[in-house]
């Protein structure tokens, strides 16, 4: 695990149930371990990376980055993609997010302006099993705060599981707002306990969270397990990088 997880089981489902963590409603700069006025912030060297999930919170940038880093983060809205749930389980027990190529759907997310050491510290705690490091090439991304993207792009993180299904369509994430969703939308809990009902019926909510943190094997089976009925990732804008 490359940030440290509570020890008590109260505090690990507290931190699963959570995600993708309480997010500021408009730009900040992360400093000093909180959110603070985004017009400190120096963009220079910077390169803008997608914060679908809980990047865009700084209590997540915190537990990656220590209280030391400066970040800034520009919130913004991304046309014709969702921000839906992913088919895997996390080393921290929470049903993580991905990007979904959803046309006539916004999505209002952030944007993390990263420094060469810092991109190198998120691809360590993204890793690439789960997501594949690329850029979205061609997009219609509006930021409140920063530099204009050039040539309408953005690096990202994109699930490689595909996305949580129902109805034989993705799932929104209830936390993240979005404008013309066509399809259902949930809170993690709500995500949590529909990958119970379907996978681990035989398990209650919290023990197959536990589980799922303790036991990496199972964790793995889980999410193949979810893999296997999965909704295809769509993002045709995509041009993988690698890591």
């Amino acid at each position: 695990m490359p940030w440290k997880l509570p020890e008590s089981d109260v505090d690990l489902l507290a931190l699963a149930k959570s995600y993708p963590y309480p997010a500021p409603d408009s730009s900040y700069l992360f400093a000093d371990g909180e959110a603070g006025p985004i017009e400190r912030a120096e963009f220079e060297g910077r390169v803008p990376v997608l914060a679908h999930g809980s990047n865009r919170s700084p209590v997540q940038l915190k537990r990656k980055f220590g209280s030391a880093a400066e970040i800034p983060v520009s919130l913004g809205w991304l046309a014709d993609y969702d921000v839906v749930y992913s088919a895997h389980i996390t080393q921290y027990g929470a049903v993580a997010s991905t990007l979904q190529h959803r046309p006539g759907t916004r999505v209002r997310l952030a944007v993390n302006w990263l420094d060469e050491a810092q991109l190198a510290r998120m691809h360590e705690t993204e890793g690439p099993s789960n997501y594949g490091f690329g850029r979205l090439v061609g997009i219609d991304l509006s930021l409140e705060h920063g530099p204009v993207v050039e040539r309408r792009e953005a690096l990202v993180y994109l699930g490689r599981n595909g996305c949580l299904d129902l109805d034989d369509g993705p799932v929104g994430l209830a936390a993240v707002t979005a404008e013309g969703r066509g399809h259902h939308a949930h809170h993690q809990e709500e995500a949590l306990a529909l990958v119970r009902a379907r996978h681990r019926p035989e398990m209650g909510l919290e023990d197959m969270i536990l589980e799922a943190v303790r036991d990496s094997s199972r964790r793995l089976a889980l999410t193949s397990e979810m893999k296997a009925r999965a909704v295809p990732v769509a993002a045709p804008h995509f041009e993988e990088l690698g890591m």
